[in-house]
């Protein structure tokens, strides 16, 4: 998704910044990773639902779990917009709660952890990105083996991978989406009714029309 977006600035930030680069097969040269607290790896000290970037600036923007481990998601939407210059992009990296992953984290949500993350279906983020003035380009669904129960189910059930990239299914645990911000053009507005000119073509303009002229008695 990142090797056809051209610009000047791409910006990575969530859970994945600085630990791993989704930015590998992008030709923007310039890169920033956006960490939360002094000393991680990132190049910018920042928060996700506060970026500290000027308006309309950033030509690429991909964000990892960001959405699932914010109390502010809209927030976090309306910053991303505001930094993305016009037809920039946006790639959204989170947890499908309608899927294995989804249904082993109920017990977090129902349990005594109260700072759970919560995770939101691809419906309502890309309502969420249509309402902000985001084209969605694409949606992908990624790893349908259960992630509970050890590593030997994991293996033994490789098999829904396959079945569930063959099929195009959204029930993966993770969902990748590409959004695009579009602006829409000012359209002038043209008159309602045609002013009719006051020369005509061919029309001569005579010089002593509208003078007057007294004549004296002798």
């Amino acid at each position: 998704m990142t090797a056809d977006v051209f610009g000047y600035h791409a910006l990575e930030t969530g859970v994945l910044a600085g630990h791993y680069s989704f930015l590998q097969e992008s030709r923007i040269a310039h890169q920033i990773v956006l960490g939360s607290i002094s000393g991680e790896m990132g190049s910018v000290v920042g928060a996700p639902e506060y970026l500290p970037f000027a308006f309309s600036n950033i030509d690429l923007v991909i964000a990892s779990h960001v959405l699932d481990c914010t109390h502010w998601p809209h927030q976090v939407l309306r910053e991303i917009e505001r930094v993305l210059v016009p037809e920039g992009h946006c790639i959204l990296i989170g947890f499908n709660p309608l899927s294995f992953k989804g249904v082993g984290h109920l017990r977090h949500i129902y349990g005594r952890d109260g700072n759970a993350c919560r995770f939101y279906s691809t419906f309502r983020v890309r309502d969420w990105l249509s309402v902000l003035g985001f084209e969605v380009l694409e949606t992908v669904s990624i790893g349908f083996c259960p992630v509970f129960r050890g590593k030997y189910l994991f293996k033994q059930t490789r098999w829904l991978d396959q079945l569930g990239d063959r099929l195009g299914l959204m029930t993966g645990n993770v969902y990748i989406i590409h959004a695009q911000k579009k602006v829409s053009k000012m359209t002038p507005l043209l008159p309602a009714r045609k002013i009719k000119p006051l020369l005509k073509p061919g029309m001569i303009v005579n010089p002593g029309a509208g003078r007057f002229s007294r004549k004296e008695p002798k």
